[in-house]
């Protein structure tokens, strides 16, 4: 997602990968073919004043990942907090792509996922739904194949990914956005902009941005590591024109989902007292009805709604899923199994490894192992 994340990651082949069921690619005799397009594209940039600005040299990695914590938070200038809420790994894809100061991910994954916290920090986020079987909602709301999710710098992506999900985002700076969204009329309205939210084109704009984030793609695949300055400034044009072209078909207030749904307010309420307390682990549900002025009724309606878990359960994966982040980040300092279970309020280390192991498909020193080998490789 973030671009400047690209390089967090250890690059891997795809193996067989199955790109035909996310609808990004048929296969990779298909992506070389159409690979073979860029040499002829590419002297017909996209720009608005003459030839295009020069860029640097991109990068590209592929791999399979074992949940979401690898294919969503790993990045700097990201911060996104993710609850897994149901047991088994969410394993999947990705493809992301470093582009100058634009980024592009391309991925899907199995799972029910709860994902908060900020995509990009000083860039724009373009979430795109490229397949959906399941649930998904963003503040709240419900979000439909082929919907696009923006969302400015520093603001937050808050919702829950349920089932199979296929999706693209790409990240832009401020001053590119708005230099491309003038050819587009009423894109160049800053209100547009002002606030996340979750677009709807018609039918026909949604197939042709689809397409065009599964060409852009397939083009990357072909040229995994290394992305030439020529193919990097075709596809940053290629991108956001894509996207912006989908978007102005929408209008500045139609199929605009403004707000939070009450029970997602209340979610979220929730998860900033825990947060505030230092020691979430010693969070009792009454005092978040006291401090949210609610009774435990209403709050537990509203995480059985947004999330079909209880207050008291949801803070319990809550903590699982940090232990797994911590897990899979061990950073400079050293780290062991259990100073992260004793940090997540895991007092039984036995029950800890048992419930982790049934929760991600492997036991907690697996993963800190892995990480810490990751960590070697780069």
């Amino acid at each position: 997602m973030d671009n400047e994340g690209a390089g967090d990651f250890h690059s891997q082949s795809w193996g067989n990968a199955d790109w035909g069921s996310t609808g990004t690619a048929k296969s990779v005799g298909d992506a070389r073919a159409q690979g073979g397009l860029v040499a002829a594209r590419l002297e017909e940039q996209r720009s608005f004043e003459g030839r295009a600005t020069p860029v640097s040299l991109g990068h590209a990695i592929h791999r399979e990942t074992r949940g979401p914590h690898e294919v969503w938070a790993h990045a700097v200038g990201r911060d996104l907090a993710i609850t897994q809420l149901t047991p088994e790994p969410c394993r999947g894809h990705l493809l992301r792509a470093s582009l100058g100061d634009m980024g592009f991910d391309v991925g899907a994954f199995d799972g029910d996922l709860r994902v908060r916290g900020i995509m990009a920090r000083k860039a724009f986020s373009f979430v795109s739904v490229l397949e959906r079987k399941g649930v998904l909602n963003q503040w709240g709301h419900r979000v439909e194949e082929g919907d696009i999710v923006v969302i400015p710098p520093g603001d937050e992506l808050d919702g829950r990914f349920q089932g199979h999900v296929a999706y693209a985002v790409v990240t832009a700076p401020w001053d590119l956005v708005m230099q491309r969204a003038e050819a587009f009329e009423w894109l160049a309205d800053p209100r547009f902009w002002a606030e996340p939210a979750v677009y709807s084109p018609p039918l026909e704009a949604r197939v042709a941005c689809k397409r065009m984030l599964q060409g852009c793609s397939s083009m990357l695949r072909v040229v995994a590591g290394s992305v030439p300055s020529s193919l990097v400034a075709f596809l940053r044009n290629e991108l956001l024109d894509g996207l912006l072209a989908a978007l102005a078909e929408v209008g500045l207030e139609s199929g605009r989902r403004q707000g939070a749904l009450n029970a997602a307010r209340i979610v979220r309420g929730a998860e900033d007292f825990v947060e505030s307390g230092g020691v979430r682990q010693a969070v009792q549900v009454g005092d978040i009805c006291q401090a949210l002025n609610i009774s435990r009724r209403t709050l537990y309606r509203a995480f059985n709604d947004l999330l079909d878990v209880s207050p008291k359960a949801y803070l319990r994966l809550k903590n699982m899923s940090g232990a797994r982040a911590r897990l899979l980040d061990p950073g400079s300092r050293p780290i062991t199994v259990t100073q992260v279970a004793l940090d997540q309020g895991f007092w039984e280390l036995g029950r800890f490894s048992g419930a982790y192991r049934g929760m991600f498909g492997e036991s907690p020193s697996e993963t800190l192992r892995r990480a810490q080998g990751d960590n070697l490789r780069r």
